[in-house]
Formats: C-alpha cells, sequence, structure tokens
C-alpha cells in the first residue's frame, strides 16, 4: 500500500496475538498523538511448501481477513477521530511490513507474534523489522501504558547528530514528557569532552525547535547496556539508534539495540541508521 507523501502514516502489525493487540493499543495512541493515520496490517501466508488448490488458498485469505477485521475494530474503538486503514497481504510478515515502512512515518510491531515458544523473548520478525525497515520501527513489550513521563534517549557521542536524538525529542512533546539524553562515550576513550560537546550542541540545537521539552543530560562511559537497561525501567519510551559505531557490521543490530529489544519492560523505538536524516519531519 502507497500513500501520499503528506499523510505518512502509523503502521501497525497485527496477528491476533495479545502482543499484537498491545503494539495496536500502543500504535492508535501514537497516531492520535500525531494527527495521523493509522494502517492495521495484517500479512497471511499458505505455510505449506506444496501447491494448494485456490479453494484452499481463499479460505485462508478470509480467515486472515477476520483477524484484520478483529484489529480494525479495536483501533476504532481506542482513536475513534484518526482516519483507520486497513492493509491485507500475502507474504511473511516481515516481507509485508518491510514493504509497508517504506512509505510510514512509524512502524509499530509486538515484541513477539503469534508464532515461536513461550519462553521466546524477542520474535523473529521484530528483529529483522528493527534492523532493516526504512523508517523508526517501535517494538512493543509487557508494559500496558505510560507510567512516568519520561522518554529516555541514548545517544551515540560519535555521531550524536543521527535520528534517534530527533525521534526522542518528537516523542517527548507528543507526550508533553521529559527527556533524558544519555550521551554513550566510547568506553575505551581517554577524555570524554570531545565527544560531550558535540553531544551538548545537537541536544541544544533541537532545545530551540522543541522548547517545552524539558530536558536531563546524562553522560555514561561505562558501560552502555547497563546505563540504558536502567533509565527504561522508570520510561514510557527509550529510543536508541540500530547500532552503534563499534558494532560488528555481521549484526543485524547492534548489542544495546539488543539488550534493550530483549528486555526493556516499555516500547523501544529504533532509529534506523540507514535512513537520511532529511526524511524525518
Amino acid at each position: 500500500m502507497r500513500y501520499n507523501a503528506e499523510e505518512r502514516p502509523v503502521v501497525a502489525g497485527y496477528d491476533g496475538s495479545e502482543a499484537s493487540e498491545r503494539a495496536l493499543r500502543w500504535a492508535a495512541e501514537e497516531a492520535r498523538l500525531r494527527f495521523a493515520p493509522l494502517v492495521v496490517c495484517h500479512a497471511w501466508q499458505w505455510s505449506q511448501g506444496t501447491p494448494v488448490p485456490l479453494a484452499s488458498m481463499e479460505t485462508v485469505r478470509r480467515l486472515g481477513s477476520q483477524v484484520l477485521d478483529k484489529g480494525v475494530d479495536l483501533a476504532r474503538r481506542l482513536a475513534p477521530r484518526i482516519e483507520v486503514r486497513t492493509s491485507l497481504d500475502l507474504g511473511s510478515p516481515s516481507v509485508v511490513l518491510m514493504s509497508e515502512s517504506g512509505a510510514a512515518d512509524l512502524l509499530v510491531v509486538g515484541r513477539r507474534g503469534s508464532g515461536g515458544f513461550a519462553e521466546l523473548r524477542i520474535g523473529s520478525t521484530a528483529v529483522q523489522l528493527a534492523a532493516h525497515a526504512y523508517c523508526p520501527v517501535a517494538v512493543v513489550g509487557e508494559r500496558p501504558a505510560p507510567a512516568t513521563n519520561l522518554v529516555v534517549v541514548g545517544v551515540d557521542a560519535t555521531a550524536p547528530e543521527r535520528l534517534e536524538l530527533r525521534l526522542a525529542f518528537e516523542q517527548a512533546w507528543l507526550r508533553k514528557a521529559s527527556l533524558r539524553a544519555i550521551c554513550l562515550i566510547p568506553e575505551e576513550a581517554r577524555d570524554a569532552r570531545e565527544y560531550t560537546v558535540g553531544f551538548r550542541r545537537a541536544v541544544s540545537l533541537l532545545e530551540e525547535r522543541y522548547g517545552q521539552v524539558n530536558v536531563e543530560t546524562v553522560v555514561v562511559d561505562d558501560s552502555h547496556v547497563a546505563a540504558l537497561q536502567r533509565a527504561a525501567q522508570d520510561a514510557d519510551v527509550v529510543v536508541v539508534g540500530d547500532r552503534g559505531w563499534d558494532d560488528p557490521v555481521e549484526l543485524p543490530l547492534g548489542v544495546v539495540c539488543q539488550a534493550l529489544l530483549r528486555g526493556a519492560p516499555c516500547p523501544v523505538v529504533v532509529a534506523p541508521s540507514h535512513r537520511p536524516l532529511s526524511a524525518s519531519r
């Protein structure tokens, strides 16, 4: 599905599972805050590798349509004043949602879908989308609702101008929340001052744009994972880049991002490093 550039929607992946329902509830609120359309997307597929009769395929498609209708009904009850659209496509969830992400402002998914096993901390679809989607991806965990009026962001001190800081300011501005910006200094750095100067400059520029946001800055030169995991315990939303400067190129996601996706109790918004800054609003 394609949209006009001026109405980039929030897209929610929905498969009928409890995790996807939590994601849809969060996405509906996000769309309401943004005054943006909400797209409820369901991917249906035939799981067997052998050819099947068209009638059987149509049965599977109708079942998928019923799942989608349930999600749309929920979305319209949650956010009656926003436009709710539907997307029902044949294919795997990761492929279908990846396609949707090209024209979306934000893609929202649950930490895991209806497949997999109960002990799975995060599903493959969430990981693939966080690593490769064309727009920011929000992965919603178990916390049902905002509680602290705080947004946290981890900022790679080697590239403070990247998208994650801007996204965090936007999240705080939308929610009328405070922002805690954590500057992640390379752990082997001998002098943090050269990194903090660029970080504080990037924060100051965005403070001018989002003047109503109350900002607290923190500088961390020890374990980045531990610092952000602690901060996420008190946050409504945590924003992080998909990878850091020193993450191995063979990893689909950086170490810090992976840790937050698996362990943060609040929604994690992942900023893609491959997305041009000019694409952000």
